[in-house]
C-alpha cells in the first residue's frame, strides 16, 4: 500500500507528519457538526512551550452535566465560547487568555493555569470528574501515544490510580484484556511529555501492526488511530468528524 504518497515510512511518523496529522485532526473537530456534544467533550491543538512540538488535547466529562453546571459551562467558553480554527500555544500569554475564556461568570469560580503548559484545573466546585487525554509522538516509536488523566472524582477516590482507570474510564469488554496484557502493551504509567507528573499512557508498541491494516491518508490518521487505540479508555471520535 502506498497510503496516498503521504508518508515517509507508513505507519511511522516524522515531527513534521505528525505536525500534520494533529491540524488535520484538529480541523475535522472545527468543521464538524457536534451540537450538544461540544458541551462534553473538547479538543485543542496545543504546542509545547520548550520544544515547539504539536499535540492534541482532548477534554471529555465522564457524566452528563446539569444545565448550569461550573465545568461544562467552562467547557464551552474554551476558544472564546466558539470553536474557530486556530492553535494553543503552551506560552504564559496564552494561558492567561485561556484562564479569562475559561472562567464562567458564576462567583466563587477559579481557574488556574501552569506557564509549563499543564492543563487548566477547574474548579471543585463544579462537581464534575473530568478527563483528559493527550496525543503525544513517541520519541522512540515514532507513533502516536495516548496519555489520559483523571481530575476531579469524588471525595476520597484517587485520581492517580489503576482501579480508578478502571472504574471510570474501561468499558466493562475491555477490563479482562487490558488486565491480562500487562504493562506492555496495555495500560502504563509514566511521567507525562510536558510536565513531568505522573500519568497514564496506552503502550504503542502493539499499534504498528494494527494500523497496517489501513490504507488512510493523513487527513484521517489520528481518526483511523485512536478508533483503534482510544475505545479501551472511553474515548471515542464523534461519527460526525469522520464524515
Amino acid at each position: 500500500m502506498e497510503h496516498g504518497g503521504d508518508y515517509r515510512q507508513w505507519p511511522f511518523l516524522t515531527p513534521e507528519e505528525f505536525e500534520l496529522v494533529c491540524a488535520f485532526f484538529d480541523q475535522k473537530y472545527v468543521k464538524a457538526e457536534l451540537g450538544p456534544t461540544r458541551k462534553v467533550f473538547k479538543i485543542r491543538l496545543r504546542r509545547t512551550l520548550t520544544t515547539g512540538s504539536s499535540y492534541i488535547e482532548i477534554l471529555r466529562l465522564l457524566q452528563l452535566p446539569g444545565e448550569n453546571d461550573d465545568l461544562s459551562l467552562a467547557f464551552e467558553k474554551l476558544n472564546g465560547g466558539h470553536d474557530g480554527p486556530g492553535v494553543e500555544i503552551d506560552m504564559l500569554a496564552a494561558e492567561d487568555a485561556d484562564q479569562e475564556a475559561l472562567r464562567p461568570q458564576l462567583q466563587n469560580q477559579h481557574i488556574e493555569a501552569m506557564d509549563n503548559g499543564a492543563l487548566p484545573q477547574y474548579s471543585l466546585h463544579s462537581h464534575q470528574p473530568y478527563v483528559t487525554y493527550e496525543v503525544h509522538l513517541h520519541p522512540t516509536y515514532n507513533l502516536p501515544t495516548l496519555w489520559f488523566t483523571l481530575h476531579d472524582l469524588p471525595m476520597g477516590e484517587p485520581t492517580f490510580d489503576l482501579e480508578s482507570v478502571y472504574r471510570y474510564l474501561v468499558p466493562p469488554e475491555y477490563k479482562s484484556r487490558l488486565r491480562a496484557i500487562g504493562p506492555t502493551g496495555g495500560i502504563s504509567a509514566a511521567p507525562h511529555p510536558v510536565t513531568d507528573i505522573p500519568a497514564f499512557f496506552i503502550h504503542p508498541c502493539q499499534t504498528k501492526e494494527a494500523l497496517q491494516c489501513f490504507d488512510c491518508k493523513m487527513d484521517d490518521y489520528l481518526i483511523i488511530w485512536l478508533g483503534l487505540v482510544g475505545g479501551c479508555v472511553g474515548l471515542w471520535v464523534p461519527p460526525e468528524m469522520a464524515a
